[in-house]
């Protein structure tokens, strides 16, 4: 008998519901809500298989050692950091939102087929749904978000939530059409993966882009050889920590900023880039500390006769995984966090056959990601892709039909 059968049904009444709930509404309509949305789908459904079985069990020890070192750096920055209580939010989100979805990812595997297909059988429909929300606030001008401001429109960043909302539904794309073709749909599952990426064309979100047509590239190399793409995924780790300072420079160097082919915000990031890159210097083994970005001396001036008027020096972060590490949590940090990452690569290589490719895409196109959309902590983001590794764990239970 499953683990999940019987009073077990509280995990999958948990999982399928606020599952739902994230993929119906959250991703399309309140991106921000992610973070506490998954916050409270771990907890939940960690206290229900503790008080189901009385025990948690532990995750690879590899990849919790890789992950507990790299806290620990973290935690320690905080003494010097000039980021300020910016800094200790930041920490404290690591524990609560990171720690239980890694218990979740941990549980899912000994949900039983029956329970998986179960659940599944709630989050497609709502994901459906959430797809055709988002379609709604994109080609109609965004009337729900309108329509929740009330008379208050400042209360919203429309475009921001629109492209927020966009990648999210990229990097989801790939587990949904997974889901989808476990349980033997297999057009429908061509459709949950090139439909998103024609919507998110038709947005302005270049960076939804890019993360879906990353995944589907990674993925084709994934299904011809699931080695070769663990291969670039790891190489591409390790180049982005150690040659993301000079690849910076070089890019500024080549004129790229002002290559009138290239989007504004590109090039506006390229400049950022150009400026972090000189800073990593200023403190190589141990960076300026966790969110201490927003402090880099210089980084709130503007960028003069350069772009639109007002283009800051540094916007917050740098947009770029790498750099930021780099610049906050210096030359350990990168090495704790390239650990983390290849931990994680290491487990995912270790998963079945079926999933392995698409898991394997999806971590790829999560740090493709973040080389240029968001910032390293930003957690809904962040939440966004952990649910992904939810979607893909699930997956792995709904067995192919034969």
């Amino acid at each position: 008998m499953s683990v999940f059968d019987g009073t077990g049904r509280v995990f999958t009444s948990l999982l399928a519901v606020f599952g739902a709930v994230i993929l119906a509404v959250l991703m399309p309509l309140v991106p921000l809500g992610l973070a506490p949305g998954m916050a409270v789908l771990s907890v939940l459904c960690a206290a229900a298989f503790l008080w189901h079985r009385r025990f948690l069990p532990l995750p690879d020890r590899p990849l919790l050692l890789a992950l507990g070192l790299f806290l620990a750096w973290t935690g320690i920055s905080l003494v010097w950091t000039a980021g300020g209580g910016k800094a200790i939010k930041g920490f404290v989100s690591f524990l609560y939102l990171w720690l239980p979805a890694l218990l979740l990812l941990t549980v899912l595997p000994v949900v039983s087929d029956g329970a998986a297909r179960r659940v599944a059988r709630w989050l497609l429909p709502a994901a459906a749904l959430g797809v055709g929300l988002f379609a709604v606030e994109l080609l109609a001008g965004q009337p729900i978000q309108h329509w929740a401001a009330g008379s208050d429109k400042e209360l919203l960043d429309y475009e921001r939530d629109l492209n927020r909302a966009a990648l999210l539904l990229a990097l989801l794309a790939g587990p949904v059409s997974l889901l989808l073709w476990r349980l033997g749909w297999r057009v429908l599952a061509g459709l949950a993966l090139f439909l998103p990426l024609l919507m998110a064309v038709d947005s302005s979100s270049q960076s939804s882009v890019a993360a879906l047509a990353g995944l589907i590239i990674l993925l084709a190399v994934g299904v011809l050889s699931w080695r070769v793409a663990a291969g670039l995924v790891a190489a591409g780790i390790v180049a982005g920590f150690s040659l993301c300072g000079p690849v910076a420079q070089w890019m500024m160097a080549a004129g790229l900023s002002e290559a009138a082919w290239m989007p504004a915000s590109f090039r506006h990031r390229i400049m950022t880039w150009n400026f972090v890159a000189g800073h990593l210097g200023d403190h190589p083994w141990i960076g300026w500390g966790l969110e201490a970005s927003r402090a880099i001396p210089g980084g709130q001036a503007v960028f003069p006769d350069t772009g639109p008027p007002g283009w800051p020096v540094l916007p917050i972060h740098p947009h770029n995984l790498f750099l930021q590490v780099r610049l906050e949590l210096g030359w350990v940090g990168a090495v704790l966090a390239a650990l983390l990452l290849l931990a994680i690569l290491r487990c995912l290589t270790r998963l079945d056959a079926g999933i392995r490719p698409m898991a394997i895409a999806l971590l790829g196109a999560c740090i493709f990601t973040q080389c240029f959309a968001y910032g390293a902590w930003q957690g809904w983001l962040i939440c966004g892709m952990l649910f992904g590794g939810v979607l893909v764990a699930l997956a792995a239970r709904v067995r192919s039909p034969s």
